[in-house]
């Protein structure tokens, strides 16, 4: 197992000691990734791994405790943890990646949540649940769905509409106000929700909560263009940020789907043949086709977010159009590594369909990843309007 140097600028020692403890953890993802499919949330003892790594914290500020490394480097984390166990992958993106998200908590706020700089966070962008303005905060109700790795954090956030009475709050732009408010674990309910076909262990149960006062110091405003601190990192469209990192995952998937077929096809014989599945021309074009999707879809992501990369560096923001390039290379990158899973477990024929089969897993996961609303094909529409020139709001970018 190996990770990838692509980087457009000189490793940072904090990145280049998580990318050491990722290789070095890797046994570790292996060795739980069966018990966390089967407890359908991440392992204990590996949640405990990563946040002895600094990887739920990797892009954190580090004036609150975090690494914050690069876009490259997290991208390159993420996808080899996924290339073991797609589960423990996401994971490590929801907290990892997400936790870039804590820039834009009020730096008093943010002091509070990360005096214990192990803290996790995990959160649900759809505003489901009601703000009501008070004294010094707001009281919060709600309940949100597919909060992935809520057991193991310690803070959630749960984007809600502002309500005035029984009226939503219109903002400026005309539509409803929304905020996060960042809630403790300890104020919230697990409801046990997480079952479901693909990425089966990551826990991305509901959670709840019910006429909780969060202050105002624990409050993120959206849109999210503000961060409270500075640098290269929170210079990056976040929005561009999680879409990338979503990506990663699903190209770790594809890179051990595609290394399972190359497995499965030299040591196999299908029924009826006396030469190994690899000898077949169809077969032989499966995994041409899947290893030129997989590369090609990884090489457009890595190169667009080395561009956006490049001029956060310079202290410059991304245009609109390179926020749409972004977004689509990551939306293209799922897209291909599915394009590039598929081919392989139909190429694996029927043993890919047990339960234990890498391909059959692979298949799961995938297509769990391409249902998220920053790379689903849907995000196209968006996105070719932006390149057309036609206006589009910045926080959607």
């Amino acid at each position: 197992m190996t990770l990838s140097t692509v980087q457009p600028s000189p490793v940072s020692p904090s990145s280049a000691h998580l990318l050491d403890a990722t290789r070095a953890l890797l046994p570790l993802v292996r060795e739980f990734a069966a018990q966390g499919e089967t407890e359908r949330q991440l392992p204990r003892a590996l949640a405990d791994a990563f946040n002895d790594a600094g990887i739920f914290r990797m892009c954190r500020p580090r004036a609150l405790g975090g690494l914050e490394v690069d876009p490259p480097t997290m991208m390159q984390v993420v996808e080899a943890i996924a290339q073991v166990d797609g589960a423990a992958g996401w994971c490590a993106m929801i907290s990892g990646s997400g936790s870039a998200f804590d820039a834009f908590v009020p730096p008093a706020g943010a002091r509070e949540m990360y005096a214990d700089p192990r803290a996790v966070t995990t959160g649900v962008l759809a505003p489901n649940g009601r703000a009501t303005p008070v004294s010094g905060g707001y009281r919060v109700s709600g309940r949100w769905s597919i909060a992935s790795n809520c057991r193991a954090s310690d803070w959630l956030g749960g984007s809600s509409v502002v309500f005035d009475g029984d009226r939503p709050r219109i903002s400026p732009a005309g539509m409803p106000e929304v905020i996060v408010p960042m809630l403790a674990a300890r104020d919230c309910r697990i409801h046990d929700t997480w079952r479901t076909m693909g990425l089966r262990g990551t826990g991305s149960h509901d959670f709840e909560c019910a006429d909780v006062f969060v202050p105002e110091h624990r409050v993120i405003r959206v849109p999210m263009l503000a961060p409270f601190y500075e640098g290269p990192s929170f210079t990056f469209p976040f929005l561009g940020l999680l879409a990338a990192s979503i990506a990663s995952v699903a190209l770790g998937i594809g890179r051990r789907a595609v290394d399972e077929l190359e497995a499965v096809a030299k040591s196999k014989t299908p029924f009826g043949g006396l030469t190994p599945l690899s000898g077949r021309p169809t077969a032989q074009l499966a995994v041409a086709d899947a290893e030129a999707a997989l590369a090609s879809g990884r090489a457009f992501l890595f190169d667009e977010v080395g561009q956006v990369w490049r001029q956060a560096l310079a202290g410059r923001q991304a245009s609109p159009l390179q926020r749409a390039r972004l977004r689509l290379a990551a939306t293209n990158a799922v897209s291909s590594a599915a394009r590039a899973v598929d081919l392989a477990y139909t190429t694996g024929g029927a043993s890919a369909m047990y339960e234990r089969s890498p391909l059959q897993i692979a298949f799961r996961d995938i297509h769990a990843i391409t249902q998220h609303f920053t790379v689903a094909p849907p995000s196209r529409e968006l996105l070719g309007r932006a390149l057309f020139g036609l206006p589009v709001e910045p926080h959607l970018l």
